[in-house]
């Protein structure tokens, strides 16, 4: 399985590192969000990943985000997958793209979350923009089926604006 861990720490450093085990330590170094990516999440591979989200500590809310093209395939998969993100991975928000993702948004509002913390993007750049508004010093995101020259982006992106909020006068 490729789980890595990208934590963004202000004022910035950002660092992919893989991560071979639970990842329950990574987020108590400093404040800041911290990344898991898989990759390319098989059925397996996705489990572990949202066993590792909810194993994560984290200061405020763990956040999925998935790109469900290539890992779902049928409907009962989609309300499956929506299901295990909200139980399996504790996930307080969620933001899915892909060929399945209304069906997974339906799920995941099925299984608890409200309706405000479940958005559906048309595509990853979509939804980058939405998590890069929204991610919070504190946050931990699993990119679940997502590339990673998305997860980069959306990295840099938290690391510029954690940057300039340390920098923002008051």
């Amino acid at each position: 399985m490729a789980l890595l861990e990208t934590s963004i720490m202000p004022p910035g450093q950002v660092a992919f590192a893989p991560s071979p085990a639970p990842l329950s330590t990574a987020a108590s170094k400093a404040p800041g969000v911290t990344i898991l990516h898989a990759p390319h999440a098989t059925g397996s591979a996705a489990d572990a990943a949202l066993t590792s989200l909810r194993g994560l500590k984290c200061a405020r809310r763990r956040v999925v985000w998935c790109n469900s093209t290539d890992l779902v395939h049928t409907s009962a998969e989609s309300r499956t997958w929506g299901q295990k993100i909200v139980e399996q991975g504790g996930a307080n928000m969620v933001v899915v793209c892909g060929a399945s993702a209304r069906e997974i948004a339906v799920a995941a509002r099925d299984a608890g979350l409200p309706l405000g913390r479940v958005i559906v993007c048309r595509d990853e750049a979509t939804a980058r923009n939405v998590l890069g508004d929204s991610m919070t010093a504190g946050d931990a995101l699993l990119a679940l089926d997502v590339d990673a020259e998305s997860c980069q982006t959306l990295a840099e992106r938290l690391e510029a604006k954690f940057e300039r909020e340390l920098i923002t006068p008051r």
